[in-house]
This record gives C-alpha cells, sequence and structure tokens, in this order.
C-alpha cells in the first residue's frame, strides 16, 4: 500500500510503501506512486459508545447489538470500540458480558460498564431505578464472571468503602471516576490509590468551584487519563479548548454515541441534532470521531496532530490496546485515509479496506 503522507500517531511521513503480512505491519519503505492530497491516519479506538444502526445495547445485550455498532460506526473510520452498557441491573450486566465473550466479528476490544455504582444526584440520563451501592459479594461476583474480558468500569469513588475500592483497583478491571459528586480530596484519593481514569470531563460530575475544587478540579491537578465529548453540547468548544490546554497529552475522545431505540428500559430518540430520554435529559450524542476530531481542530484549535492522537494513540494507551492506536512495524494494519478537508475517504481493518 502507497500513500504519499501518513500520520503514524508521532510523526509524518512521506512517499512511503506499507507492507502487510497477516493482517499487520511487516514494513515501511521507501516507495512510488500517484501523488494525493489525502493521507493516512491510525484507525479510530472509541471507548465509549452505546449501540448503532438503531441497536441500543443497553435495551439489547447481544451479538447483534455490536455487529450493527460496528457496521455504522466503522464507516466514519473507529475500527475499535469498547461497547458500552448504560448503569443496569445485574442480569443485564451478565448478559453484556455473555454478549462480549460470545461475539466473534470485528472491532470489539472491550466491555464498558458505565455504572451501576453511581452517585444517584449524579446520574445524569441513567436510570436510577438501576443504580446500586457497591458490595464486596457483588463485586468479586463482577470481577469473577469478567475473568478474561477486558472490562472498563465508571464508578462514583464517594460510594465505596477503602475495602470496595481496593478491591476493584487490584483487579483486571479498568476504573473510571464518572457520574460522580466526589469533592477534590475524595477524588484525588481515588486517583493516588490507582484509578487513573476519568469519565466524559464536566459531565454527570462535581464541578470546579473557585472553594470547592470537584472531580473537575482533580482532573486538571492530576495526570489522570480523562475522556471528552467534543460535540459542543455536553461542553462548550471553548470548555474544550481550556481542558486541552491543562491537560495536553491526557485528555482523549469518546463520542457516548447511542442510536435511535426505543424498545427497553433506555429510551433515546434524535432530535435537532441530540439524542434525549423521555424527561428530556441530554443523552448519549450522535457524535462520531471523525466528527470530534473536525470539531477539535476548527472549533477548538487544537493541532490536528494532537486531535488525531486523542482518538487514536491516547486512547490505546488509556485502554491497554499495544497492538492498535499508531502506525508502526508489528502493529495492526487499521488505518484511515483522510482528505484535506478531514473526510474519511477509506477505512483499513487488519489491511482489508472497508468501504467501497
Amino acid at each position: 500500500m502507497f500513500a504519499s503522507r501518513i500520520f503514524t500517531g508521532h510523526e509524518w511521513l512521506e512517499n512511503k510503501e506499507i507492507s502487510i503480512e497477516n493482517g499487520r505491519i511487516s514494513a515501511i519503505s521507501e516507495g512510488q506512486g500517484a501523488a494525493s492530497e489525502n493521507f493516512l491516519v491510525p484507525g479510530f479506538i472509541d471507548l465509549q459508545i452505546y449501540g448503532g444502526g438503531g441497536i441500543l445495547f443497553s435495551n439489547h445485550q447481544t451479538t447483534e447489538s455490536i455487529q450493527a455498532t460496528f457496521e455504522e460506526h466503522h464507516k466514519t473510520g473507529t475500527v475499535a470500540f469498547q461497547i458500552t452498557l448504560n448503569c443496569s441491573p445485574a442480569t443485564s450486566m451478565w448478559k453484556a458480558i455473555d454478549a462480549y465473550k460470545n461475539y466473534s466479528g470485528p472491532g470489539l476490544v472491550g466491555l464498558h460498564l458505565e455504572g451501576p455504582f453511581f452517585n444517584p444526584i449524579k446520574k445524569g440520563a441513567h436510570n436510577e431505578a438501576f443504580v446500586q451501592k457497591p458490595s464486596l459479594p457483588f463485586l468479586e461476583e463482577l470481577i469473577a464472571k469478567t475473568s478474561g474480558v477486558p472490562t472498563y468500569l465508571t464508578i462514583a469513588p464517594e460510594m465505596f468503602s477503602a475495602a470496595e475500592l481496593s478491591l476493584l483497583i487490584r483487579s483486571h478491571i479498568m476504573c473510571s471516576l464518572g457520574h460522580s459528586d466526589a469533592t477534590f480530596e475524595q477524588a484525588m484519593t481515588a486517583i493516588e490509590k490507582g484509578v487513573p481514569r476519568i469519565t466524559h470531563l464536566f459531565n454527570a460530575m462535581s464541578q470546579w468551584q473557585s472553594r470547592a475544587l470537584g472531580l473537575v478540579g482533580a482532573s486538571f491537578n492530576s495526570d489522570a487519563w480523562t475522556s471528552i465529548i467534543a460535540d459542543g453540547l455536553h461542553c462548550d468548544y471553548k470548555s474544550l479548548q481550556l481542558a486541552y490546554r491543562l491537560k495536553k497529552g491526557r485528555l482523549f475522545l469518546i463520542t457516548d454515541a447511542v442510536t435511535n431505540d426505543v424498545s427497553g428500559p433506555y429510551s433515546f430518540q434524535a432530535k435537532d441534532g441530540r439524542f434525549t430520554n423521555e424527561a428530556g435529559v441530554l443523552s448519549g450524542s450522535s457524535l462520531t470521531m471523525i466528527e470530534a476530531i473536525q470539531n477539535c481542530v476548527q472549533q477548538a484549535g487544537i493541532p490536528l496532530e494532537e486531535a488525531l492522537r486523542m482518538a487514536t494513540v491516547y486512547p490505546a494507551e488509556v485502554a491497554n490496546l499495544d497492538e492498535l492506536g499508531s502506525i508502526e512495524v508489528g502493529k495492526r494494519a487499521c488505518f484511515v485515509e483522510l482528505n484535506s478537508a478531514f473526510e474519511v475517504q477509506q477505512v483499513w481493518y487488519d489491511g482489508k479496506a472497508l468501504l467501497n
């Protein structure tokens, strides 16, 4: 495969031939081919996405829902994703885990359980009836059931005892702070104990005030990896710009994307470009990852290279995805071809072109 220009995730290369064997990059060498204004970047990674094609995973914990998510979002450059479950009862959580284990299709790299261990006053659009207090027996069962599953869990740290939080931190589960009314001190304690991630900055969390810095302040005061929804609705573009300035290489993009689905406990419908639940609360987004990148560059003044890293290199580091996130020898051959307007022209998944 010849490319006039490549952004590897680390640097720009020109006029290179990428050799691919068994879905992996075997060599990057000098090449010759037709010049093009298009350029190649690593495939995008979305660590928080709820469904696609009209099938919400929170309503249907099935392999079909996971496949529909990939089919919709690979068209806009997302090659790897964590399917995400809204705050749900244990029965739905166990079904979600089974669906992950039974899925044999492309794209899936993890399961994101957003809940149920929230602070109910920061539930956002999640169903309060499903919010649960953590307990050692429940956490032990969750850890056992997710064995072998890359699991990402959003939690409110103030709802946990020291023993409960320590149990999670010692486990394989990747914890992230969110849907929380934690004080600055509570949030910093959790980060210092070993929770190095924060979910959707500014949304459903204690805010940064003059005498109470909250979870937002803890993000800015630490090197915790922090996700953000760059759609202009979940946070103003000036807030996105400020977050980038303060977090730099520790801020990464998620879409928080949902889909039109009223068939279960979560009823989401798009109206005027935004999703709300039946109570009118902002519920997920209609964002795609390429739109998030475009918004970072065009609306928040973030350099293109950084915006691309926020969708590739950084989420790969956050979720320990060593084989993805950059274009390097030995890594999976997952690429996106963009034109000069930052529009997706082609997507490669393990070396295979996906778009007609």
